[in-house]
């Protein structure tokens, strides 16, 4: 059994802005484009029309290149301290494109539709709401993070239940941005962050018994997510003693933004749409 393939997946949403409003651009323009393949990909299956898929996933080629080439330029001129890699993921992400593209005269039509669906929502979405808001995150200043910091309806997946732990997360977090006298700051940040690491931990364990009552298949690799995300509180809790207080408030908004939202956006809603593609909530 396997998770069932939405061409939803495809369509532009607000939470994946990530406030720079040329990059945001360039994105939609992706989708756009990804979009027109799969409404190809959904015609009569003859070498004409894998023809017309190989001209729009070769245009959505150049202009992820072109792209990637404008947000490069971007992190050198703010001095992004993870340039290389980024260029790094970059590169592995033109690489799936170029060997979609050889195989394309190889493959089926319903075979290409779910290359392409995979690669959406595991590199462009992932890569957009993970590793493009870590961009911007270095570019925003904290009282920024702090004004904007927050659960936000967008994040909602549609199950009363889970968002409202979800946001219970958020307001937990929240809670270390509280100003407070310099000598009660260190104890207070240690309470949100054992509140936080304690909360979500339940949570997690609430999400996992939902997955197993109604047999999700991709259970084993949620929990692994889930495990990940425990490890990364557990591991900045940590460092602690040694952070700079303005450097520890970026690096939490820098959690909850990047992994928590990202695990919302990304992952959980995930388990959401499979339950009602196979009729188990309504």
């Amino acid at each position: 059994m396997t998770v069932k393939l939405n061409q939803d997946t495809i369509i532009w949403k607000s939470e994946y802005n990530i406030n720079n409003f040329k990059i945001d651009k360039e994105h939609q323009k992706l989708f756009t484009i990804a979009r027109e393949a799969m409404n190809v990909s959904k015609l009569k299956d003859d070498e004409k029309v894998k023809s017309k898929l190989k001209d729009i996933i070769t245009k959505l080629f150049d202009y992820v290149g072109t792209h990637f080439s404008n947000e490069q330029k971007y992190m050198e001129e703010i001095s992004y301290p993870e340039l290389h890699n980024h260029k790094l993921l970059h590169k592995h992400m033109l690489n799936m494109l170029t060997t979609l593209i050889s195989e394309l005269s190889k493959l089926e039509l319903h075979e290409i539709e779910k290359s392409l669906l995979n690669f959406i929502e595991e590199y462009f979405i992932r890569h957009i709401v993970l590793e493009d808001k870590k961009i911007q995150l270095w570019n925003t200043s904290l009282a920024d993070l702090k004004s904007n910091f927050g659960w936000k309806e967008i994040y909602s997946v549609g199950n009363k239940e889970i968002d409202k732990e979800h946001k219970k997360l958020f307001d937990i977090a929240e809670e270390a941005f509280t100003e407070v006298e310099p000598k009660l700051r260190n104890a207070k940040i240690k309470e949100v962050l054992t509140d936080l690491y304690t909360y979500m931990k339940t949570h997690f364990k609430h999400e996992e018994k939902y997955m197993s009552q109604m047999n999700y298949p991709l259970i084993e690799e949620h929990k692994v997510l889930h495990h990940d995300i425990i490890e990364k509180i557990n591991s900045f809790v940590k460092q602690l003693p040694t952070i700079d207080e303005s450097v520890f408030e970026k690096e939490l908004a820098k959690i909850i933004d990047i992994a928590l939202v990202h695990h919302i956006i990304q992952e959980d809603r995930k388990i959401i749409s499979w339950a009602r593609s196979n009729s188990e909530i309504k």
